[in-house]
């Protein structure tokens, strides 16, 4: 699986060029708390090198005079060196000036946009930089605001990138509503109440419109597809720690069950580390297209791969619950993971729809709450599912878990052939939660 590329600050010199230009008196001045402002480098070379030719010169005369005329050339030489090794110096402050700008108004512009994650990356690269190029200093100060991203993030995963921290909606969330079709906001009304009435009006999968909805939405495509993953919903997302206290499996058919096992599987294989793992699922019964004795045997549209030696059971998985633990028990998965890890299996029961009486299958926040039941242990978790879910169930989980949970919710991409609509769909519910939050 590819890793994550590098986010780079802006700034037109790569911090590894300016490591191997910066010269070891900027480094020795820098670790020696000497930091002075360029213009004095500047001063002091330009001053030491129109000195050192000055003497160089008057060395001429004292040719046909005096046989110290050589020494003194020497001297004038070993001045004029020095002036432009200051001068050199001074250049490569400005350097270093220029990136630790550029990485803290990056650092600045992705942090107010909610983008914690692409803030966190950027501090944590230009930490390493510091350190390489010797700046234990400016580096101690960098590692500062890669702590307070880290809980930043932890705190608030992908909330506020479509609305701030006071409910707005940011500017790309609207910009992808006006394509999609919504009036511009009446200054008047509550924004996230607004929004949210027109997106469950329009956005979200309704029955007899369900055709008329894909058809419509997949005309804009070209359109909505590039806003939707600047927004998250399409590419994948990578952990951003090496060590949790647990991993958290979002539930779901066979096939995302099976895709959400194999990233996390993947994760371990990577050096990501946990103790406990709890799949999240519920009674749910089993769809028979999707979830039946063929597709439980079947692991050729998958990553995940059923390893040698397992036997088929005695009598096939009826629930969510019990496929999952099937998966688990039928699949290939690292000897160490299966030794150090403990595994817990979740069930939320099936529940009765207040309206129409029936039983209906637990939702993603019932499945939160049946987690929190079982008491576990307070700390940073991994967050598994998948694009276009992340950002929805990224913030159900963290609704209702205490603060003293933090998530890391990551996962796969989405396939090149879901329907915009799902898109959309997912978004509508996206909404709802937020607007669920600004009124509690």
């Amino acid at each position: 699986m590819a890793a994550p590329s590098r986010i780079t600050n802006g700034y037109p010199q790569t911090p590894y060029a300016i490591t191997h230009k910066t010269s070891s008196f900027k480094v020795f001045i820098h670790r020696n708390g000497l930091n002075f402002a360029p213009y004095v480098f500047r001063a002091i070379g330009a001053g030491l090198t129109a000195s050192g030719v000055g003497i160089m010169s008057y060395s001429r005369k004292l040719q046909s005079t005096t046989f110290g005329a050589p020494f003194v050339f020497t001297g004038g030489l070993i001045i004029t060196l020095l002036g432009m090794a200051s001068l050199y110096a001074g250049n490569q402050v400005v350097e270093v000036q220029g990136y630790l700008k550029a990485s803290q108004n990056a650092i600045q512009q992705h942090e107010q946009s909610g983008d914690y994650a692409a803030a966190l990356k950027i501090a944590r690269n230009s930490y390493e930089d510091l350190l390489k190029m010797g700046l234990s200093q400016d580096a101690r100060n960098f590692s500062q605001t890669v702590k307070r991203l880290e809980e930043e993030l932890l705190a608030f995963g992908f909330s506020r990138l479509l609305f701030d921290e006071n409910y707005q909606p940011r500017v790309k969330l609207l910009k992808l509503l006006k394509v999609v079709g919504m009036e511009p906001l009446n200054e008047s009304e509550e924004a996230v109440v607004k929004i949210n009435n027109w997106a469950q009006k329009n956005l979200l999968r309704q029955g007899e419109r369900w055709q008329e909805q894909t058809s419509r939405f997949e005309e804009l495509r070209p359109k909505i597809r590039p806003l939707l993953n600047e927004l998250g919903f399409v590419d994948a997302s990578y952990p951003h720690f090496k060590e949790y206290q647990g991993a958290i499996v979002h539930g779901g058919l066979l096939p995302r069950v099976r895709l959400r096992l194999q990233y996390l599987i993947e994760q371990w294989k990577q050096g990501v580390r946990f103790s406990h793992i709890y799949f999240l699922s519920g009674e749910r019964p089993l769809e028979a297209q999707y979830e039946n004795q063929n597709t439980f045997m079947d692991d050729s549209e998958s990553l995940l791969k059923i390893r040698k030696g397992w036997l088929k059971p005695l009598e096939f998985p009826k629930t969510e619950s019990e496929m999952t633990q099937l998966v688990l028990e039928q699949s290939e998965i690292p000897e160490d993971m299966r030794k150090e890890v403990e595994v817990h299996f979740i069930n939320a029961p099936m529940k009765k729809d207040p309206k129409s009486e029936r039983l209906i299958r637990p939702t993603t926040d019932d499945t939160v709450e049946t987690w929190l039941k079982a008491l576990p242990p307070q700390g940073r978790y991994l967050a598994i599912t998948n694009a276009p879910y992340t950002n929805r169930q990224d913030l159900v989980v963290r609704a209702i878990a205490p603060s003293e949970y933090g998530f890391d919710t990551v996962g796969p991409g989405s396939s090149e052939q879901e329907k915009t609509a799902i898109f959309l769909d997912e978004l509508a519910r996206f909404i709802f939660q937020i607007k669920q939050l600004s009124e509690k």
